[in-house]
C-alpha cells in the first residue's frame, strides 16, 4: 500500500502561483505550462491550473443551472 506524503513547500508555491496566475493572466500562465519540466514547483503549477479550470468550470455549470431554473418559473 502506497503512503500518501504531504506535498513539497516547493510544490505548494508553484500550486498557489499557478493559481493566482490562471486567474489574473491566463495567456501568461498556458506559455509556462507548455514548458516540460519534472520538478516539485512545475508539478504543483500543473496541479494549480488544474485546479483553476475546474473551480471556473463548476463556476459556469452553477450559473447555467441557476439561469435555467429561473427561466423555467
Amino acid at each position: 500500500m502506497q503512503e500518501e506524503q504531504d506535498p513539497s513547500p516547493e510544490y505548494i508555491k508553484g500550486f498557489n502561483q499557478m493559481y493566482k496566475l490562471k486567474k489574473e493572466m491566463p495567456e501568461v500562465a498556458q506559455q509556462i505550462l507548455s514548458a516540460k519540466d519534472e520538478c516539485d514547483r512545475f508539478k504543483g503549477m500543473q496541479a494549480g491550473a488544474k485546479q483553476h479550470e475546474l473551480e471556473r468550470i463548476r463556476e459556469i455549470t452553477l450559473k447555467s443551472r441557476d439561469q435555467s431554473r429561473y427561466q423555467q418559473r
